[in-house]
């Protein structure tokens, strides 16, 4: 019986659809290690005062790992008002983020470098409250064009453990190519819509984001959509001068030792209603509830967190909504 190269091919794409699903655990525990590509971590009933879980590569061509945070509530970080400092007692910790607080709902890109990655938990405080649920997958890149034949067997012998060896090649890019961040993206959000918050932002509550604290959110492009709208919710973060909250009175162009820096960069931006206005960085109360910001491509924001602590550092939500040009 004769096979058609392209009825083999949508047998393949299909099988690899499947395969997915059934490489994953359903609650990784502590202290264990996988190479499978898709894991649930869930807390354990009684954590202890430390939990590490090791993630080993999946394959080769494993390149991101992305965390969804389903639920996370850590112990607060506690604050010193006259040292001006926070810090993070119970801590969360993967490549260069270190968490704590509520970051349910959250997600964190974290680059694959080497053979395996850890995420660790510490605990100190044993805060009995302590509950996390993550979805932990590993993504995979798509092979270099030239490379991507080197993976195909023969059509003609075993033509069952062929389409097996088929189906881990095009899995690689079948699969993920939907959830991989572009580089250099920490966060990557792919619905037309939806709600951006700084770590540990809670609504109508006196919560802050971490300190020494920088990252890149991403929006995802298409190829109709080409502007940006940002529609403020809340925004505080802490600033310099009282009065002055864009440009160079959040971002100076000469750093200064113990001057206050945080920011949030938005590039090629100006304001809904008065586009002349163009400002790149915000900071302090440079934005109020309601307050609309354009965006053009790319669509990214920059968020960046000295290592000083203030009362207003509460953070930011900022629902965004991708848009044709008119």
């Amino acid at each position: 019986m004769l096979f058609r190269v392209e009825h083999l091919v949508h047998l393949v794409l299909l099988l690899a659809w499947f395969g997915v699903s059934a490489a994953q655990i359903f609650n990784f525990q502590c202290g264990h290690t996988t190479r499978l590509k898709r894991i649930v971590i869930r807390s354990p009933a009684q954590p202890s005062s430390s939990c590490q879980y090791t993630i080993r590569r999946h394959s080769n061509h494993v390149c991101q790992l992305l965390i969804r945070f389903q639920h996370f509530e850590l112990q607060q970080p506690t604050t010193d008002a006259v040292m001006n400092t926070l810090t993070c007692i119970d801590s969360f910790t993967a490549g260069r983020f270190t968490l704590c607080g509520d970051n349910s709902g959250q997600h964190i890109y974290i680059p694959f470098v080497g053979d395996s990655l850890a995420l660790n938990f510490n605990l100190p405080s044993r805060w009995s409250q302590s509950n996390w649920h993550l979805i932990v997958e590993q993504l995979e890149c798509p092979p270099a064009p030239s490379h991507v034949a080197d993976g195909l067997p023969p059509l003609i012998s075993g033509m069952v453990n062929d389409i097996l060896d088929l189906r881990n090649v095009f899995s690689r890019f079948v699969n993920d190519m939907n959830l991989l961040a572009p580089p250099g993206c920490d966060q990557y959000y792919t619905e037309p819509t939806g709600l951006i918050k700084s770590f540990n932002y809670r609504d109508g509550m006196n919560t802050h984001y971490m300190g020494s604290l920088k990252y890149t959110v991403c929006v995802k492009q298409t190829m109709k959509a080409t502007l940006i709208e940002y529609t403020v919710k809340t925004f505080s973060l802490s600033s310099e001068l009282p009065n002055e909250f864009y440009n160079e009175a959040c971002h100076p162009f000469i750093y200064t030792d113990g001057r206050k820096s945080d920011y949030l960069m938005i590039p090629n931006s100006y304001f809904a209603n008065n586009a002349a206005i163009q400002p790149t960085y915000f900071c302090g109360q440079g934005l109020t509830p309601g307050q609309v910001v354009i965006g053009s491509s790319p669509f990214i924001m920059r968020f960046s967190s000295d290592e000083q602590w203030q009362m207003e550092e509460t953070g930011f939500s900022i629902e965004y909504r991708t848009k044709v040009a008119i």
